[in-house]
């Protein structure tokens, strides 16, 4: 895959701090097995299956040397986006069915709380794949894998190009923002000579300023993408003592838990 040289620079700087900071394991392999451990999350029947599900990925989190502030990220984020609206539709049908005569709304406890182990289970898997994966040997690999449907007139590569653009763009903008606008808001704030009214409009300005700013970068990226053209994938599978180790206790695991 053909990248910018600002783009490869952004990849080289994440690559190397995922290299320092996790189990180095082939995106490929990684994904397989991740794969095969969401679907064995989804045909988990009991509570017993969940503990020791959860103990075996806990050993697997701390096996790419991930660490517990990670734990709590995926806790936390599967609350916020999951979970509150989810105890929320249920206290709303509590709520219909006191209000209005009809049958009572019939909650079964442990089948909500399976499903939502279960669910939380297949979101994390998915999370701890893509923290302990540079962004650039998951590009290569899916460009190695669907690289074929070019040749029938689908760009895969492109689109890859795209995703790879794209992302690289929202870190260095998501960077700015926690930077520079958080710093120019609380200037805002902290400036006791403007009113409610003055701060909310030197807010706006900030974000209609940083708005019009994305929109100029997608030109850029537009042009970035229209400048690529060529395939360079780099991916190779390779098995190595991590890759034997990992797909065996995956398999160990998978036959233990449904023996």
């Amino acid at each position: 895959m053909l990248y910018s040289n600002r783009d490869v620079d952004l990849v080289q700087a994440y690559s190397a701090e995922l290299n320092n900071r996790n189990t180095e394991i082939d995106a490929g392999i990684k994904l397989i097995l991740a794969i095969l451990l969401a679907v064995a999350a989804a045909f988990c029947q009991n509570g017993l299956d969940l503990v020791y599900f959860s103990i075996y990925l806990l050993a697997v989190t701390f096996f790419l040397k991930s660490d517990l502030r990670f734990i709590l990220k995926n806790l936390l984020s599967f609350g916020i986006i999951i979970l509150i609206p989810y105890l929320f539709g249920i206290l709303l049908s509590l709520a219909l069915s006191r209000l209005f005569s009809g049958p009572a709304y019939d909650l079964n406890f442990n089948a909500a709380l399976l499903k939502m182990t279960k669910l939380f289970f297949i979101w994390y898997i998915g999370n701890l794949y893509f923290f302990t994966s540079s962004l650039e040997a998951i590009m290569d690999m899916f460009d190695k894998v669907f690289g074929p449907l070019n040749r029938v007139g689908i760009p895969v590569s492109r689109y890859l190009n795209m995703v790879m653009f794209i992302v690289n763009e929202l870190s260095r903008t998501v960077g700015q923002f926690k930077g520079d606008i958080f710093e120019q808001a609380g200037q805002i704030f902290k400036n006791k000579q403007l009113g409610i009214k003055s701060k909310l409009k030197e807010l706006s300005d900030i974000l209609v300023n940083y708005i019009a700013n994305s929109l100029q970068r997608t030109d850029e990226i537009q042009e970035q993408l229209e400048s690529s053209g060529g395939n360079d994938c780099q991916y190779t599978l390779r098995i190595s003592k991590n890759e034997i180790v990992a797909i065996f206790a995956c398999v160990m695991f998978l036959l233990l838990l449904f023996a």
